[in-house]
Order: C-alpha cells, then structure tokens, then sequence
C-alpha cells in the first residue's frame, strides 16, 4: 500500500492532481477545497494517500496532511460512503466546515452536499461526532495556513532570482535549472538564493 508519494506537483485537473516523482505521473483525486493550499507548479509536495482497489481499477487519493487522510478514512468507516463519495464530502464542504459540522452533529450541512441523503448524513455525525471532537483540527489548520504561505513566499523569490539571472545573460531555462535543485529555506531572500544560484551553475 502507498502512505505517500513525494515530487513535483505537475498539473491541477478538477478533482485530481499529477504528481511526478522518479520520472513517473501519479494521477492523485484530490479535494478541491484545498486546492488553494497546493505549492506552485513544478514546486516540491508531499501527498499522504490512501489506494482504492477494484477488480477493474486502482485509484489514488491524496492529502496534504495526515490528518486529513485520518479523516477521510473515517467517512469511509461509514456505511454508504464510498471513495468518491467521501472526497465529494471534503470538496464541497472542505475539512474545516466538515470538521464543525460533525463536531456540531449538523447533518443538514452534511445533506446538503450532493448525492449525501439525509439518513447518511445523520450517520456520518452519530458515528464520527466523538472521534473527530478527539482530532486536534485546529492546530491542523494553523499549520496547513502557515505551510502555505511560506511555500507561495518561496515561489515568488524564486520567480525573481529568475528574472535577475534572465537580466544576467542566461537564458529562462538555465536560470530555471540553476535554483531548481537548491534546497530553499523559509526565510531565505532574493539576493541570498541569488549568490546560491551562481555558486552552483
């Protein structure tokens, strides 16, 4: 069983993304809420997931955070909540509101997502209400937040150092290949990758 993939992040399609690690493309299902917390493409991401198998078809599904593989494999515990079932759940209501609306026993916000009756909904916060009131989903958040801005911080420096060697004589796709195997730190700067950038070219 695959606990997770880690690579390049190549394509965001609408209800999956394309992961490139060792000169292979994963197609991963992936909940569009949280598109907004992807790195850039071609940037680095790590991606818990859980594997599907069927007679006629295997299927990947993916989470930024171990939390929210634990929570989509808790839908799954429920009774008529399948795989696609479950990241419809996720995509439409995204974790947070998922996490309120069980923790809240609101099976009305939970019936409220597509193809989800009533009856499952109820069931969804009668057997999970406890479980996720257990999850520190807060503290997730925070860091999911945090982890995101420091990962479109990076991308735009990147972007710069870009442009400065561009300005410097080389060419967009050797400028590209100078920064793309150094490893950046949160808080590094423009002029600091920079020097990195030249150091190894």
């Amino acid at each position: 069983m695959i606990n997770f993939i880690e690579g390049k992040l190549k394509e965001v399609l609408d209800n999956k993304i394309v992961v490139e690690t060792s000169g292979v493309g994963y197609d991963i299902f992936f909940p569009a809420s949280n598109f907004k917390n992807l790195p850039a493409i071609d940037e680095d991401i790590k991606v818990y997931t859980y594997m599907h198998v069927k007679e006629d078809e295997m299927s990947l599904y993916g989470f930024l955070t171990r939390e929210d593989k634990e929570m989509y494999l808790k839908l799954l515990t429920v009774n008529g909540v399948g795989p696609k079932g479950a990241l419809n759940i996720i995509s439409t209501l995204g974790f947070s509101t998922l996490i309120k609306a069980i923790s809240n026993d609101d099976s009305k916000m939970i019936a409220s997502v597509q193809g989800i009756g009533s009856k499952t909904a109820s069931k969804i916060c009668i057997e999970l209400g406890d479980k996720v009131r257990k999850m520190k989903f807060d503290e997730k958040l925070d860091i999911i937040k945090v982890n995101n801005e420091a990962s479109k911080r990076i991308s735009v420096i990147k972007d710069e150092v870009v442009e400065a060697l561009i300005a410097l004589g080389y060419k967009e796709s050797k400028a590209r290949e100078m920064i793309e195997n150094i490893e950046v730190e949160e808080n590094v700067s423009v002029s600091d990758l920079l020097k990195l950038a030249l150091k190894y070219k």
